[in-house]
């Protein structure tokens, strides 16, 4: 298994904003580019026609990019947004758009985050994801899980979930939004937010990088898992861990054959793993059958993180959860 410092040290980190229709994206992101630290943010809005920063816009820069009052750059695209972040990069090099040094990708409410994901995957660019930022509507959401899958894979996938419009309901009904919600994702934090007020630190900085503790593991007060109560589409999460090294053959074959074979049921996997012989621990993400680009955490990272051993996150659908730690531990058996 090889990994690639550079990818995180000196790469671009991206976040995805998502959530379902009205649940408050635009807003959230308006209140966050007032901030001035982020004025080096550029802006991916993957829908056109329903959301609006007319009145944060000055002037025309290329195309579909245009400077925002705090110089971020902002890009509204139908379709491919691979194609955005490589004109993004390339025009940063030439000069001709202000130097970025974040990006922000905000989803369509009805969007699977899956595929932008998969985007910073397929980019030659120096980019890498920092974080899955969710914002869920206080008073919809309960019905939203319910009814609609989007909704669901969204929650699921999230490293961070913003509770909007708490102020619209009564504090017991935000309060049995809670349960709901842990029903799809088990660890990500809940922030509650009024009228999207929040600041960078709520949406930026997610990642093992920044934040290997918040990132990966569970608040102290949950379980390992999370079951669906609802059966809709089964979502759960599952915690496996390592206490000693694990050899990297080994840790690659099991990645393989889950990817491959349960790939489309595997919403996301994320980790950090002592492998044998490698000196600091090594970052995992995976979203359905494809596996990131393994990176390796800065000394800086790994003393906040603290972990001794490996532990991956694996928020799936259906699968049973004895087979998935029984195939985990045979690996770890067989040492590759």
């Amino acid at each position: 298994m090889r990994s690639d410092r550079r990818d995180v040290r000196n790469s671009v980190p991206v976040t995805v904003i998502t959530g379902f229709l009205g649940s408050g994206k635009t807003t959230v992101l308006n209140r966050l580019l007032r901030a001035p630290e982020l004025a080096d943010t550029a802006v991916i809005i993957n829908e056109f026609g329903e959301v609006s920063l007319d009145h944060l816009l000055i002037e025309q820069a290329i195309e579909n990019a245009v400077l925002l009052k705090n110089g971020c750059i902002c890009c509204t695209v139908r379709g491919d947004i691979l194609d955005t972040i490589d004109e993004l990069f390339r025009k940063r090099e030439t000069g001709e758009l202000p130097w970025f040094r974040r990006i922000a990708i905000e989803t369509t409410g009805l969007a699977d985050p899956a595929p932008v994901v998969h985007t910073l995957t397929d980019t030659n660019q120096l980019c890498h994801l920092d974080g899955i930022v969710v914002t869920a509507d206080a008073m919809h959401i309960r019905a939203q899980l319910q009814q609609q899958a989007e909704a669901r894979h969204q929650l699921a996938f999230a490293d961070r979930i913003l509770l909007t419009k708490t102020d619209l309901v009564a504090p017991a009904d935000a309060d049995a939004v809670e349960p709901a919600i842990r029903a799809f994702n088990a660890h990500a934090p809940i922030r509650r937010v009024v009228d999207g007020e929040v600041t960078p630190d709520d949406v930026f900085g997610l990642g093992p990088e920044e934040r290997p503790a918040n990132w990966l593991r569970p608040p102290a007060q949950e379980h390992d898992h999370a079951h669906d109560h609802h059966d809709h589409d089964a979502i759960s999460s599952i915690v496996l861990r390592a206490e000693q090294p694990i050899p990297g053959p080994a840790l690659a074959l099991w990645l393989d054959s889950l990817l491959s074979l349960h790939g489309a049921n595997v919403l996301r996997l994320k980790g950090i793993a002592r492998i044998a012989g490698v000196a600091r621990p090594v970052v995992l993400q995976a979203v359905h059958h494809v596996l990131h680009r393994l990176v390796t955490l800065s000394p800086e990272a790994e003393r906040a993180w603290g972990g001794m051993g490996t532990e991956i996150v694996v928020i799936q659908r259906g699968l049973p959860e004895a087979g998935l730690r029984a195939s985990f531990e045979a690996a770890l058996a067989s040492g590759g």
